[in-house]
């Protein structure tokens, strides 16, 4: 067992997990990196205690501001040769992509409006998916160091082990694409982050995340956010997208709209009852299909 296991472990036996964001605070990147490689133990738990504590981070420079070039790419691609279709998470599943509106949206377990491509590790071959995926790593390895995970925990794993890695390139598109309120599972990471990829008042206009506060109160730090920032925080503290530049005819075109990377360990589809996130904005008609 790591130090940094051991020290979330004594953390979350103490008190329950933070329920909303306290403050949002603005920390470069860097510094995670140099505390890991350095094996800096007090820098870390104070970290994991700040985090636990319902504090936010926007990560600056967590990502180069090259890896949008790259995404978008990415999506252009697949969004050209390949048709709009769903797989669950089994093995051989390829990488897809799909537009959720809000009829197919009632079939996953939050509420989203959104255009993802969803890319699995044993499937990136080219060369600018590689380079997509070191791009993300280099960041996403350190986050799961510091949630308690070893850093390269779950990269090589197929569906048929139980839990995998998935990188999510997401559009939320112009004319109200969204992730309504909801929190995220600590079963296989504790801390969520994901990698900021446009910039509000020049991708769009209105919208973007927010963190809901004690008060039930929305915080929405879109306009702290630069290109290549990351967003980390305890998955337990309801956040989501409000709808971006709603006054504007719903635009499915990839070239406008708020973009993210998001990543995730999930539960495989080869696990019964797997652990999906929970929407705590009660938008989803009862008894649907919960796709994560």
């Amino acid at each position: 067992m790591s130090f940094l296991t051991k020290t979330w472990l004594d953390t979350e036996e103490l008190s329950p997990p933070p329920s909303a964001v306290s403050e949002v605070r603005v920390m470069n990147f860097s510094e995670l990196r140099t505390a890991v490689d350095q094996n800096d133990r007090k820098w870390l738990t104070n970290l994991t205690s700040d985090l636990y504590q319902g504090i936010g981070f926007i990560l600056r420079g967590a990502a180069p501001r090259s890896l949008r070039e790259k995404m978008l790419r990415i999506a252009h691609e697949y969004n050209s040769t390949k048709d709009v279709e769903f797989y669950k998470m089994l093995d051989e599943t390829p990488n897809f992509h799909r537009i959720i509106d809000k009829d197919i949206t009632q079939k996953y377990s939050l509420y989203a409006i959104k255009h993802s491509f969803y890319l699995y590790n044993w499937n990136l071959k080219t060369k600018v998916e590689l380079e997509f995926k070191e791009a993300v790593y280099e960041h996403w390895r350190y986050v799961k160091f510091l949630a308690g995970n070893q850093m390269r925990q779950y990269e090589d794993n197929l569906p048929s082990d139980g839990q995998i890695d998935r990188l999510q390139i997401v559009n939320y598109p112009q004319g109200g694409g969204e992730l309504r309120e909801h929190v995220d599972p600590q079963k296989n990471q504790r801390i969520v982050s994901g990698l900021i990829m446009s910039k509000i008042g020049e991708d769009f206009t209105s919208g973007g995340f927010y963190f809901k506060t004690k008060t039930g109160t929305k915080i929405n730090i879109e306009d702290r956010l630069e290109i290549g920032d990351s967003v980390m925080f305890y998955g337990s503290i309801p956040h989501g997208v409000d709808p971006i530049d709603s006054h504007l005819p719903l635009n499915w075109g990839l070239d406008v709209g708020r973009w993210f990377i998001g990543m995730f360990v999930n539960d495989s589809d080869h696990i019964q009852g797997r652990v999906t996130a929970r929407d705590s904005s009660g938008s989803l008609r009862p008894n649907t299909t919960t796709r994560g």
